[in-house]
């Protein structure tokens, strides 16, 4: 964006008007490319239910669309102080894992669809109480997945594994 003289602000501003615009004409149409796995929602509600568990969800979309999403496709009710907005904020990944790191003394998950924030991540000390696991879906690559398996720090795990890692966390 420097390159090119944009402002972050701006750039967050105007892509949010284009999906306002999308999501006032075709609501269904917006939402249908982002559905949930099967199984997911359900999976989520049940840890949220926890006494001993706390569900976050860190996401680079805005969080009011991530919200939409959640509740529209999967019935999913996120308190807005458990949805943090990388985009809106520009705080990065690591950042916001070690605010919720403080937070509490479960079982720290961090479940990513993209390869180079869990690299990150695995690489900053400070952060090794996080399990790492990169989906197999969403965007990432066979490439990819193979060069996560052999950091030792990330595990790729599919839709059935996620699912159960919820249930068992």
């Amino acid at each position: 964006m420097q390159r090119w003289g944009l402002d972050r602000a701006m750039m967050v501003e105007a892509f949010g008007r284009i999906r306002d615009d999308w999501i006032e004409e075709d609501f269904d149409g917006w939402l249908e490319p982002n559905a949930l796995y099967p199984g997911v929602a359900e999976a989520v509600k049940r840890a949220q239910a926890r006494s001993d568990a706390a569900v976050k969800i860190v996401t680079t979309k805005q969080g009011r669309f991530a919200l939409a999403i959640m509740e529209r496709m999967g019935g999913l009710v996120i308190p807005e102080e458990d949805m943090f907005s990388t985009t809106v904020s520009g705080i990065p990944k690591t950042d916001v894992l070690r605010t919720f790191g403080t937070e509490g003394k479960w079982r720290k998950i961090f479940v990513e669809d993209k390869l180079s924030t869990l690299e990150k991540v695995s690489k900053a000390d400070d952060l090794n109480e996080w399990e790492l696991y990169l989906v197999n879906w969403g965007y990432n690559t066979p490439e990819e997945r193979a060069r996560a398996n052999a950091n030792p720090r990330i595990k790729v795990i599919g839709v059935d594994a996620f699912i159960n890692m919820l249930e068992a966390a």
